[in-house]
C-alpha cells in the first residue's frame, strides 16, 4: 500500500470533522501565538501577520497526520 502525498496534503478538507478539527487546531494555535506578541511593541497588523503564519503551518501538519494515520485507504494510490 503506497500512500498519495501529493492528495494528503493538497486536498482541502472534505468533511465536517476535518473542517471542525482544523478551524479548533487554528484557533488555538494562533491564540498560543498571539499571546505573547500582544506583550510587545510590534505593531499589532505584524503581530497578527507572525502569529498566523505558524498557526496555519501547524494546523495543515496535523491535518495531514490525522488523515494519514486514520483515513489512509481515501489516500492510496
Amino acid at each position: 500500500m503506497e500512500m498519495d502525498l501529493v492528495k494528503i496534503f493538497l486536498t482541502p478538507p472534505n468533511t465536517m470533522r476535518e473542517r471542525v478539527t482544523l478551524i479548533l487546531m487554528l484557533v488555538v494555535t494562533f491564540v498560543m501565538f498571539f499571546g505573547p506578541l500582544c506583550f510587545t511593541d510590534v505593531h499589532p497588523a505584524r503581530a497578527i501577520l507572525l502569529a498566523c503564519l505558524p498557526a496555519l503551518s501547524i494546523s495543515w501538519g496535523w491535518m495531514v497526520l490525522l488523515r494519514s494515520l486514520f483515513r489512509k485507504g481515501e489516500f492510496c494510490k
